[in-house]
């Protein structure tokens, strides 16, 4: 405890500073609802009394102030909801009764504290949208530039029919179905898409549609076997109307996520690239940009197996866990990851673990349909930490900048240009 209270010291006089990483402030909130029991009560008093100074929430941003507001609330309703649970046991429960007592007690003592500062942060926001607002130097220009904030992606694709139809589909809707005719999630037909067995002609395996997310667009389909597919902004899915009798075959551009149907008589394969992934049942991840020179596979549950097109080397197999990368060249390395960094596209989160730069910059052009371009040498900056994907860009970069970047933004031919240079 006493390392971890001295980690807590540091940390906090950072925070008064307003100089807290938006990792340290997770440590730190970790920290303090984790914390061994008995070393809780030398650390309280000293926590609440550094935490509620207004003045340490005035020198954080916006954006830094929205994300601590959204954490503070999703504490008390968390330990709200642990609380319940405990008040809810039996007799028979094996929680000794002195530590449901001191459960309670740090429940109240924490739920008190962060309503406090929850108090604290509206003061500090209802002071600053009710003063002139100043503007952040490195972030003017995307203000000054534009009328309005760029605004996130959302639910956006088209879907090409076999006779070259192209289809604008619901942005009120998050995928299609597909069957005998395809419909939205909610049951609603896609009237001109309607594929009835007396309309067809030829073999329905042979019919080729194909799915397109734009930039700033993602879109879900349930293919006809019942798998799941999340595609990414910018990707492409194509798929038969319906799968042979020996096989699953569909063909990605860009980036999708896959739930796959188990069905030991026909395999499931994903072409992307030169390569071609073939499992049975399971979930995994691909992302197979065209711009991008390598093509990376991320398992996250059952078994997958790669191999590239027109080659006779062996095929490389996939355990949970493990993500390969197949260059141009043809060579495929395997490496034990973390997965939420690659999977968390799915669940609306930018989740960057010692993303580049220039990776990270490139999901974010991606989402917000912005073109990204250096001013100087790209940095060889890495960033750490957790954004929505539902917040504006402003927001976004707010949070970036702190790697010691400057952002601007233009219009150019109704295209969003993002300059980006290093601060000296």
């Amino acid at each position: 405890m006493e390392t971890n209270k001295s980690k807590i010291d540091q940390l906090l006089q950072k925070y008064k500073e307003g100089n807290c990483s938006l990792e340290e402030i997770e440590w730190l909130q970790h920290a303090l609802s984790t914390a061994d029991i008995h070393g809780q009560d030398a650390i309280d008093q000293a926590i609440v009394a550094n935490l509620l100074q207004p003045s340490s929430v005035e020198k954080m941003s916006e954006s830094r102030q929205k994300i601590m507001l959204e954490n503070i609330k999703e504490q008390i309703q968390r330990r709200a909801e642990d609380s319940d649970k405990i008040s809810d046991m039996g007799a028979e429960s094996i929680v000794p009764m002195q530590k449901k007592t001191i459960f309670s007690i740090r429940w109240l003592y924490w739920t008190a504290a962060a309503c406090l500062l929850l108090f604290v942060f509206s003061t500090v926001f209802w002071r600053q949208q009710t003063s002139p607002v100043q503007m952040d130097g490195n972030l003017a220009g995307i203000q000054d530039t534009m009328k309005d904030i760029v605004q996130p992606g959302g639910n956006r694709a088209t879907l090409r029919l076999a006779d070259g139809t192209l289809l604008e589909l619901d942005k009120q809707a998050s995928g299609i179905v597909m069957g005998e005719s395809i419909t939205y999630e909610n049951g609603k037909s896609i009237a001109s898409a309607t594929l009835g067995k007396e309309r067809m002609t030829v073999d329905p395996s042979k019919v080729m549609l194909e799915l397109t997310t734009p930039l700033g667009g993602m879109y879900q389909i349930t293919l006809p076997d019942g798998t799941k597919v999340w595609l990414n902004a910018a990707s492409s899915l194509k798929y038969p109307m319906s799968f042979a009798k020996n096989e699953r075959k569909v063909i990605l551009l860009g980036e999708a996520f896959f739930e796959v149907t188990k069905d030991s008589s026909r395999p499931f394969k994903v072409q992307s690239k030169g390569q071609e992934i073939e499992v049975l049942g399971t979930a995994f991840n691909v992302n197979a940009y065209p711009e991008n020179t390598t093509i990376k596979t991320t398992l996250i549950t059952g078994k997958v197996k790669l191999s590239k097109e027109n080659h006779a080397t062996l095929p490389i197999y996939l355990k949970p866990g493990q993500q390969s990368t197949n260059t141009n060249s043809g060579n495929i390395q395997v490496a034990n990851v973390d997965t939420a960094p690659f999977t968390a596209w799915k669940d609306g989160l930018f989740y960057f673990d010692e993303t580049p730069l220039s990776e990270a910059l490139q999901q974010i052009g991606r989402w917000y349909n912005v073109e990204v371009r250096y001013k100087a040498e790209v940095p060889q900056t890495h960033f750490y930490g957790r954004i929505k994907r539902s917040k504006p860009l402003r927001e976004v970069l707010e949070v970036l900048e702190e790697g010691g970047l400057h952002f601007e933004l233009n219009k150019k031919q109704e295209k969003n240009i993002l300059l980006v240079t290093p601060l000296q």
